[in-house]
């Protein structure tokens, strides 16, 4: 057992020792669903996604200082509230019909390749759809996160400015979660999520805003106006970063914050269960994927050089912080066991989707790539063989002058 707690289920022995814990505030009531682990995982597992938007809606306020020695657990929401589907106040509006008319039809609509939708506004910049099941993943992937940070939606020390009421910019919002429940959580901020796709809700917090824009191009927002600038699961297509590092410094206020989140995207075992020379189909499928990726223009694995790369466009105070994330259910930690699960889950319901085009810009055909993707979806479901991705967490802050 390492100090993850990342052990494998079926072996007997005392429990997992906790991760520290974090300064940061626990989480909103969306991801304080009751799981019971003894009952099957999957079925615990899409309840928790499938409640997630509507208890971010009941605004709960769950007590946000529990006792340090708990173990984290996921506790029982409010009740049941409005759900996802027609009507409801977080259905998403395939047809655009409430948004602006001021928005163009590049905006509003959606690129159709193989089945799969993707955003029209500047086509092709993004790799990925923005479809259902794409944002059922965003929002598996957001509970997954801020149960490996232990309930904490940030590292960056913004806690105090963002109380007092702060401008926080979320980059490559997706479904907005993230932001939404930060509006909940600071009702004195202002939170603006920007993103290629129109998928958020149009029933927000008052102090969240979300547009339709390419965070790659020129920000006509004002110099020195973010308190904090967030990125979460997107750095891998950010197609310069240099730039984008020094539009951030540019748009941040002085002791202002920066913070990416993101997956290395390279299996880890810490026993002989997975060697180099164990045949691994899902470690195939990654460097594949980075290859694609590159061929795109992008870094798969540009998550470890952003803190020299931050530190060299002039950020200070750099730190990096990691959290190991099993694939699977085979550690004994509960809290590690449902991370693992959101983890592949997410992964398998995207494989078609995330596959497709880094993988037909390596000259792949659709049909290579189905029939590769057997083999992955294999290696997936392996449970002999404990496997890992690790979150690194980077921040960073623009110097008082």
């Amino acid at each position: 057992m390492d100090s993850n707690g990342l052990s494998p289920h079926p072996e007997p022995g005392p429990q997992s020792r906790p991760e520290p814990e974090l300064a940061s505030r626990p989480s909103t009531s969306s991801t304080q669903i009751a799981v019971d682990m003894d009952s099957d995982p999957e079925e615990d597992l899409y309840a928790i996604a499938q409640a997630m938007r509507p208890a971010t809606l009941q605004g709960t306020n769950p007590d946000p200082d529990p006792d340090p020695g708990q173990e984290f657990e996921l506790e029982p929401g409010p009740g049941p509230g409005p759900g996802p589907g027609p009507g409801g106040p977080f259905a998403f509006d395939d047809d655009m019909a409430r948004y602006p008319p001021s928005m163009t039809s590049s905006v509003r609509d959606h690129v159709y390749e193989g089945g799969l939708r993707y955003h029209a506004y500047h086509a092709g910049k993004y790799a990925f759809p923005n479809d259902e099941i794409e944002q059922n993943r965003d929002d598996m992937k957001h509970t997954m996160t801020l149960m490996l940070c232990r309930g904490a939606y940030f590292y960056a020390p913004v806690d105090r400015v963002l109380e007092d009421g702060g401008e926080v910019l979320d980059l490559g919002t997706g479904t907005g979660i993230w932001a939404m429940e930060l509006g909940d959580k600071y009702p004195n901020s202002t939170i603006t999520g920007i993103d290629l796709s129109p998928i958020q809700p149009t029933f927000v917090p008052e102090n969240v805003h979300f547009f339709v824009d390419d965070f790659e191009e020129a920000w006509v927002d004002a110099e020195d106006k973010f308190d904090f600038i967030h990125l979460r699961h997107t750095l891998h297509s950010v197609k310069n970063r240099q730039t984008l590092l020094r539009r951030v410094l540019h748009h941040l206020k002085p002791n202002g914050y920066f913070e990416a989140q993101e997956l290395a995207l390279i299996p880890l075992c810490d026993d002989d269960t997975l060697t180099p020379s164990t045949p691994y189909a899902l470690r195939d499928y990654v460097n594949y994927m980075a290859a694609g990726m590159r061929a795109l223009g992008s870094d798969a694995h540009a998550i470890h050089a952003l803190p020299g790369e931050m530190r060299a466009a002039g950020f200070d105070n750099v730190e990096l912080t990691t959290h190991k994330c099993p694939l699977g259910t085979w550690p004994r930690d509960k809290r590690l066991r449902v991370c693992g699960l959101f983890l592949r889950t997410a992964i398998m319901d995207g494989l078609r989707g995330l596959s497709r085009r880094p993988l037909m810009a390596l000259g792949w055909t659709e049909l290579q790539i189905e029939m590769f993707l057997v083999d992955v979806r294999k290696a997936l479901m392996e449970g002999g063989i404990h496997a890992y991705f690790v979150l690194h967490v980077v921040h960073g802050r623009k110097p008082a002058s």
